[in-house]
């Protein structure tokens, strides 16, 4: 048996030119509910030249649901998944929360990827109901401030916010831990 491989690119093929890609901003927010909850990821927003119509790189950490955690009690390991988006498919989030890169910056797909490889990012489990993107999605927005990634706090702590509500609803609701392993 190969041993669990957690980072994933769609298409393999391109995962080079995936990588290469220079981001101009970053976009979460909420999917529709599913099991009381909502899906949230990160969505880069990426092209090849000034002219260029938007292109989207997804982030996005999911249960592998064949892994078993070590951690959570019938939890599963993640995949972190990062995919190349049809030009034409915006992301399927509302509301949508833009996070500004800092002024000038010429950061790439390959710099989130590395930060999030380096400091165990790739190494999260979920819990036995497959719950805890938001909490994931929360430690990274602080994980990309601190490492310059994001240039506006009052943006990060917006969308911290945004996550721990239930949407549409916008209803409190606590955050599902997953746990990170080594």
């Amino acid at each position: 048996m190969s041993p669990f491989r957690p980072v994933h690119f769609i298409p393999q093929s391109r995962k080079e030119q995936i990588l290469s890609l220079r981001i101009d901003r970053i976009v979460t927010g909420p999917h529709a509910q599913d099991a009381g909850t909502n899906h949230w990821c990160f969505y880069l927003a990426v092209s090849k030249s000034p002219a260029a119509s938007t292109r989207w790189i997804k982030i996005d950490c999911l249960p592998s649901y064949v892994e078993p955690s070590t951690i959570l009690p019938g939890g599963s390991k993640a995949n972190l998944i990062i995919s190349e988006l049809e030009p034409s498919t915006m992301p399927d989030i509302e509301p949508t929360f833009t996070l500004d890169l800092p002024s000038g910056s010429n950061i790439t797909v390959n710099d989130i990827h590395d930060l999030l490889v380096d400091n165990g990012r790739h190494k999260y489990e979920f819990d036995s109901q497959g719950v805890g993107c938001r909490f994931w999605v929360t430690e990274q927005l602080g994980l990309f401030y601190e490492h310059a990634i994001l240039g506006d706090k009052a943006q990060v702590e917006a969308v911290k916010a945004a996550i721990k509500r239930l949407w549409p609803e916008q209803t409190a609701l606590e955050l599902d831990r997953g746990a990170y392993y080594e």
